[in-house]
């Protein structure tokens, strides 16, 4: 079957399209954002400005503008920006708005159908063997508009582009999606004063997670609009009946038309990336970027983000690769991302978590995240678990941090011997009276005890050590040459080296206690 071009429309229906658009002429008559969500900003923009030509043109240069106007939506659409099916109802939005510009219907539709005949698209010729002519795709680059780049999360995550979000299993990935649909879903704003987003729809993938037990707790937990997250669970098979997973290779058609039957998609959560393969290898880079370019396609077209959570590999504790090489499979997830971050463990602190940049192509480098994880009580007998921020960003080195968390997760139980090392080193350098603290920082990071950019209230194991030693900082001088110092307390608060001592083989009683007093059996 042929498809052929459609026939000039007859007087009787030319008057009764005139008379259904007249009746509902007004501003939005035909909206520029479903033309921009359906075809795209730069087709938007052709019939805006056609639009805009034809009515700041004189009466007496309207028809010449209009007849312009027709000439420049046929080659759009001979070019592949518009459907050939719209040329003719846009340009008589356009006569009706401006009263036909004082001609008879007769004659605009044939200015109209005339415009129609010149576009030039081969036919789908569905009975053919031979497929179509293969041709590049290709455009003037004076022809094309710049666009301002729109972010739904200011600087971390922007419309229509992939964003990945990686990190060990465990760690909060998942509550992340969920905080990020409820802020969407809500227009609500960020954290640590990074600005807000319009609200908007979510369309929500999950394969590891049970939707009633685990995905809607979280949603409820982080304040979704539930009404705006779509959960997607399975697609029809090819004929049409029973279920299979959503496939990037097969169904990113079934996804475009979800999100267009939806109108407001913001955002996409795919969760995790490597279940919707559809078999693929997801370590080839050639094969991923065929499975990853439709989805680009797609959601460029229509402005929505995707965030895309995947896992870290491995391979990195020795400190010989960077967290941008440790996310799970190909290259070409990384390099078809325009931002990656990960969701790192705080090395000191097994309660807190880390959102750290690995990759941002589009905007300046982000500043680190801290959360902790919180139960809350969200129906009756149901818990689920939300992200709790702190009030600041924090300046950890994301391959530092990989690296320093995985080293200690592989010593567990043996955290013990750094904090002696810092009680040893405190004693050593306090033993002869108080001393600046910008001082005691920096021998400790020349001892490898402290990292380059941190401060040692910032960390931990000093922390911990300053409070065995009844370490004290006091505030010398006022005004601008004033100082802070540390110094030993008179009592120490504990030994070294007592802690975790087997009972039988405890501490010696006989020897001069911490007070001056022998200790002993009383």
């Amino acid at each position: 079957m042929t498809f052929q071009s459609r026939s000039p429309l007859t007087p009787a229906e030319v008057a009764r399209r005139a008379e259904v658009l007249t009746a509902s002429r007004g501003p939005n008559l035909t909206s520029e954002k479903a033309d921009a969500r359906q075809y795209g900003e730069r087709a938007a923009g052709i019939i805006r400005e056609c639009k805009r030509d034809v009515a700041l043109a004189s009466n007496d240069g309207k028809l010449a503008a209009f007849e312009a106007a027709a000439t420049a939506l046929s080659a759009a659409a001979t070019d592949r920006w518009l459907p050939k099916a719209i040329i003719a109802d846009r340009l008589q939005e356009i006569a009706v708005a401006h009263s036909f510009f004082g001609k008879s219907q007769e004659e605009i539709q044939q200015i109209i159908s005339n415009a129609v005949a010149k576009i030039d698209v081969p036919p789908i010729d569905l009975s053919a063997k031979a497929p179509p002519k293969r041709r590049l795709i290709a455009h003037r680059a004076s022809e094309l508009e710049p666009e301002k780049l729109v972010w739904v999360w200011p600087g971390r995550i922007p419309e229509g582009k992939l964003v990945l979000l990686g990190g060990p299993p465990g760690l909060g990935k998942s509550q992340w999606t969920a905080f990020i649909s409820a802020t969407v879903s809500n227009g609500g704003r960020w954290p640590c004063g990074e600005g807000s987003t319009l609200p908007g729809d979510v369309i929500f993938m999950s394969a590891e997670d049970g939707v009633q037990d685990t995905i809607i707790p979280r949603l409820i937990a982080a304040g979704a609009d539930r009404e705006r997250v779509h959960i997607v669970s399975a697609a029809t098979k090819p004929d049409g009946t029973g279920r299979k997973t959503f496939s990037l290779k097969t169904d990113v058609d079934l996804l475009e038309e979800m999100a267009k039957r939806i109108g407001t998609v913001k955002l996409i959560i795919v969760d995790p990336i490597s279940a919707y393969m559809g078999g693929s290898d997801c370590n080839g880079n050639s094969e991923t970027r065929a499975l990853l370019e439709p989805l680009a396609d797609m959601t460029n077209r229509l402005r929505i983000a995707v965030v895309a959570v995947t896992h870290l590999n491995k391979g990195g504790g020795a400190g010989n690769q960077s967290a941008l090489n440790r996310f799970v499979g190909s290259i070409a997830f990384v390099a078809a991302a325009r931002a990656a971050f990960a969701v790192i463990e705080d090395p000191e602190d097994d309660g807190r978590r880390f959102l750290l940049e690995a990759k941002n192509n589009l905007g300046k480098k982000c500043k680190g995240l801290a959360f902790r994880l919180e139960q809350r009580l969200v129906r009756n007998d149901v818990m689920s678990s939300n992200v709790m921020f702190e009030g600041d960003h924090v300046s950890e080195s994301i391959d530092e941090a990989l690296t320093a968390s995985e080293n200690r997760g592989s010593k567990k139980g043996q955290s013990g011997s750094g904090k002696e090392d810092v009680m040893r080193f405190l004693q050593d350098v306090l033993s002869a009276g108080a001393v600046d603290v910008l001082e005691v920082e920096r021998q400790a990071r020349a001892a490898a005890l402290l990292e380059d950019d941190r401060r040692l209230n910032k960390s931990k194991v000093f922390r911990d050590a300053r409070d065995a030693l009844g370490v004290t900082s006091s505030r010398e001088g006022f005004g601008p040459g004033s100082r802070f110092v540390l110094a030993l307390s008179a009592t120490p608060l504990a030994p070294i080296g007592a802690i975790d001592v087997p009972s039988q083989n405890g501490a010696p009683m006989d020897d001069m206690g911490a007070n001056g007093e022998f200790g002993g059996l009383q």
